[in-house]
């Protein structure tokens, strides 16, 4: 997809309960690399949704990154600090909890997938990819302070003071058609022949 993209830097919506901490912070370092914005929003097409037959040929679809009801918890948030500028409406949720480990272990003699809190260790990995990402140097700690089955949503002046995110405000401003107004226009403007 990055290939595909070029040079055009386009933010990236997020709306996800979480997942992997590898993965995740291997996509921040990509979207870091690559330069790209986050932002906590879903998106809304105005038509149709792109993989539908419905909307026909072409891949060009109009839509907005809505924040109302947007989540991005656990994982995602790792994904959310990869963004050079990361961006959150207080109508979106930005979640945190204790970070946990897939583990095989033997149980009755079989093998099985369990959850096991996070070692010193990897604890450390994951406090020096936030820090590189400029992110807040208690955002670790506070995670892990909530219990795995939980989520503590965090509020705007948190997410600010953790600099998980860097401004607040609607993913229309850097979605919307004013983006192709400034001068010059946003990396991600792109003009439509209709």
């Amino acid at each position: 997809m990055l290939k595909k993209l070029g040079p055009r830097k386009l933010p990236l919506a997020l709306n996800s309960p979480g997942g992997e901490t590898d993965a995740a912070m291997a996509l921040g370092h990509m979207i870091r690399a690559s330069g790209l914005d986050t932002m906590v929003g879903k998106t809304e097409f105005s038509e149709c949704a792109p993989d539908t037959k419905a909307c026909g040929p072409g891949d060009l679809r109009f839509g907005v990154a809505n924040p109302v009801g947007a989540v991005c918890s656990s994982a995602c948030t790792m994904v959310l600090a990869g963004g050079v500028r990361r961006l959150a409406d207080s109508r979106a949720f930005v979640g945190i909890h204790r970070i946990m480990l897939p583990t095989a272990k033997k149980i009755h003699g079989k093998k099985t997938i369990v959850l096991v809190p996070i070692p010193k260790w990897y604890e450390r990995k994951v406090d020096s990819y936030f820090t590189e990402m400029k992110a807040g140097s208690w955002i670790v700690s506070a995670m892990q302070k909530i219990p795995d089955d939980s989520i503590r949503y965090l509020v705007t002046y948190e997410l600010l003071d953790l600099n998980l995110i860097t401004e607040t405000g609607h993913g229309d401003t850097r979605t919307s058609i004013d983006i192709c107004k400034t001068t010059p226009p946003a990396g991600n403007c792109r003009t439509v022949r209709q």
